[in-house]
């Protein structure tokens, strides 16, 4: 059971982020927004606060993953497409997960692929 709600989760979270970012993208370019709205402390607080998540949520990466292969490229998927890469490796860790895994399971190190 705990599988199959982390795969509907992150699902949700994959796909809620693609059409958001969709919508928002066909309404103005990312870029111009970011200019028009960079001295805006609330603007930057949002990012900061976002970014400090994004690193908190690479560090479990970090301690899941031994290879500085998937480490590195992981780091740069995130700080890009943020929680579409986060949502993601979610999904890549679920469905490795046997099917009668805990969310335990999901959430320390073990040896979930054997």
């Amino acid at each position: 059971m705990t599988r199959i709600i982390l795969l509907v989760f992150f699902a949700l979270m994959l796909a809620s982020m693609i059409i958001i970012c969709l919508y928002a993208g066909s309404e103005q370019n990312m870029f111009e927004y970011f200019n028009e709205h960079i001295s805006d402390p609330w603007f930057l607080a949002t990012i900061l606060d976002c970014y400090w998540g994004f690193l908190i949520f690479y560090g479990w990466l970090i301690y899941q993953e031994e290879s500085w292969l998937i480490r590195i490229p992981s780091l740069i998927a995130i700080c890009s497409l943020g929680n579409i890469a986060i949502a993601l490796y979610g999904l890549y860790r679920t469905i490795c997960l046997p099917k009668n895994a805990s969310f335990e399971d999901f959430l320390l190190k073990r040896n979930i692929t054997k």
